[in-house]
């Protein structure tokens, strides 16, 4: 039986986590899997996948960054570990690293067997992550994450150090149904200084002095309450209360996916951006509907400009304004670019082909 150890452990939800619940339904039966997780969504979408499957085991293990209770999660993986002899480790969170590195002081093997996906630029301790897996592979959602100056990048990959695979975010595509022409714009991102909330506001209002009003949706968790404050008087300054919905997070998007326009990637490339990869994305065109986003980080090479999406230069209000405009407009433009994107979605994302590409990385394949 092959075994493979998964550690998803994070004190927050996103992203990298809904990719762990993907792939957990699309891994063969034949290799026996173990998924360490922390946060109570994650681990609740985890179980109910683990009721339908017989080779998923379900591990809790604390993500609380205090030395003291990182011990005891790393005491614990590392019986585990010795115990199951896992043929590969997948690592894919920040905490989740920390956790493998201790544990790989006393089980080298780990080092050996494992891969760091780095999801994000939000990782930190890397000299000591990667001193302690120096045998370990690096994944990367894209590019953009390798190629950035001073992050992985001359320290721990490129030509004098280790290669990185790329391994895409992936996504279950649902059955075809008639895409709604109308609908609110959708914008599903945590409120955060990089999400462009306030850009996406602006161009909003412009839209409403030209006479072409939209109504925009944006849902997310409100992680930063000084900001989120700031946004709401920003929304009430505008007059845009009935235009633009800060509606909060939303655990399942699929309704709101269905019913919307299109979906707005309005992130920008500081304060913690930009995109890695852009799961909205995806997403969006699984549900045949076109995406504007800002040319930045890897939204801008995940989207072909006029054939699958609408690309704008980054934080420029204007351009941001005039692509919506278009849509709100123009059905046809609408349907014909949430096509193209569903079937480039159909043909480099879908779930099961995206997991057989992570299991061979993993040589697991």
């Amino acid at each position: 039986m092959t075994r493979l150890f998964i550690i998803s452990v994070a004190s927050g939800y996103g992203g990298a986590e809904r990719s762990i619940e993907i792939i957990a339904r699309h891994l063969p039966d034949e290799i026996e899997t173990s998924i360490y997780a922390a946060h109570p969504e994650h681990i609740a979408r985890l179980e109910a996948v683990a009721r339908t499957r017989s080779n998923l085991r379900i591990r809790t293990l604390s993500a609380r960054p205090r030395l003291l209770f990182r011990q005891l999660a790393a005491l614990s993986l590392l019986a585990d570990f010795r115990t199951h002899a896992p043929d590969a480790v997948l690592i894919n969170t920040h905490a989740s690293a920390l956790l493998c590195a201790m544990v790989a002081r006393r089980a080298p093997q780990l080092a050996e067997r494992s891969a760091l996906f780095v999801r994000d630029f939000l990782w930190q301790d890397l000299d000591y992550i990667f001193s302690r897996l120096p045998a370990s592979r690096v994944f990367v959602p894209s590019e953009v994450v390798a190629e950035r100056g001073g992050y992985l990048f001359p320290f721990h990959v490129g030509p004098n150090g280790r290669t990185v695979t790329v391994i895409p975010d992936m996504v279950d595509l649902p059955a075809p149904s008639p895409a709604p022409h109308g609908g609110p714009f959708l914008h599903l991102a945590t409120v955060n200084r990089w999400k462009g909330h306030a850009e996406l506001m602006l161009a909003a209002h412009q839209l409403r002095a030209a006479g072409s009003a939209v109504s925009v949706r944006s849902a997310g968790h409100f992680v930063d309450a000084g900001l989120h404050g700031h946004l709401v008087a920003l929304r009430n300054t505008l007059g845009l209360e009935d235009e633009f919905e800060l509606a909060g997070y939303v655990s399942d998007p699929t309704d709101l996916l269905r019913q919307c326009r299109a979906v707005v990637v309005a992130s920008v490339a500081h304060s913690g951006g930009p995109e890695t990869f852009g799961r909205t994305i995806i997403e969006a065109w699984a549900f045949g509907k076109p995406v504007i986003a800002f040319g930045a980080g890897a939204p801008a090479r995940l989207i072909a400009h006029e054939q699958d999406g609408l690309l704008v230069p980054e934080g420029d209000i204007d351009a941001l304004a005039g692509a919506m405009g278009r849509l709100q407009n123009d059905p046809e433009l609408c349907r014909r670019l949430g096509e193209t994107g569903r079937s480039k979605a159909a043909a480099k994302y879908e779930a099961s082909a995206v997991t057989g590409q992570l299991l061979g990385a993993l040589g697991l394949g």
